[in-house]
């Protein structure tokens, strides 16, 4: 099982954290988290990959912001740098209006037409029931974020290998930020035995995000099995 650190674009340029970071087998780059601006995710992964030469970025792309031919142009650009597009419509931009009419489905039919060799991800959220998240994955992702997870058993009969769970991790300094998320999440003393679950499972990976607290990435490998 992989483990991945989200990183949010602004804190990509401090390399002195990317590089304490060594430890995850990659990293995940949310796009506008919130609607709110933010450096350019495949911008923040040129930076990583100056640190990392082999390790797995994830650029994710919103599409409530963008027509076909920006979303074909930041897939070549992802592609020239090894890294994977991972699709999200978005929540509403707070600066200017959502173009918002492209579809996932969609967006990846366009990209594996368009963009040869670029791996391409959807989101995947437990709040739907189970026939709608089998018919996503029916698509055909090359993997899938998996949102809104409580329990590893959710997982149970779908095509694990394809999963990367997303873990939203409460510390000590971020509990404010958790409580407005208002998302599952876990405690770092639940860690080790969730890990252990969703080993067991053989998902892909997990996708650890620590919301306004980017340094206390670092010590979660302690919960690595």
């Amino acid at each position: 099982m992989h483990y991945y650190a989200e990183v949010h674009p602004r804190v990509s340029g401090n390399l002195s954290l990317v590089r304490s970071l060594e430890g995850y087998d990659g990293f995940n780059i949310p796009d506008s988290p919130f609607g709110n601006p933010a450096p350019l995710p495949l911008v923040a992964a040129c930076l990583i990959r100056r640190v990392y030469d082999e390790k797995r970025i994830i650029v994710n792309q919103r599409l409530l912001d963008i027509n076909e031919l920006h979303l074909v142009s930041i897939a070549q650009g992802a592609l020239l740098i090894s890294a994977d597009v991972a699709l999200t419509r978005g929540d509403k931009p707070r600066v200017g209006r959502d173009v918002g009419y492209l579809a996932s489905e969609e967006a990846l039919g366009l990209l594996r037409r368009s963009v040869r060799g670029i791996r391409v991800g959807l989101m995947l959220s437990m709040r739907y029931g189970r026939g709608l998240i089998e018919e996503r994955m029916r698509v055909g992702a090359d993997f899938y974020l998996v949102l809104r997870l409580s329990r590893p058993d959710e997982l149970k009969g779908l095509e694990v290998g394809k999963l990367i769970p997303y873990i939203i991790v409460e510390t000590e300094n971020n509990v404010d930020i958790i409580r407005k998320i208002n998302q599952p999440h876990f405690k770092e003393d639940e860690l080790k035995g969730l890990f252990t679950e969703l080993r067991d499972l053989g998902v892909e990976g997990v996708l650890l995000s620590t919301p306004g607290d980017h340094k206390a990435l670092i010590g979660l490998t302690r919960y690595f099995v």
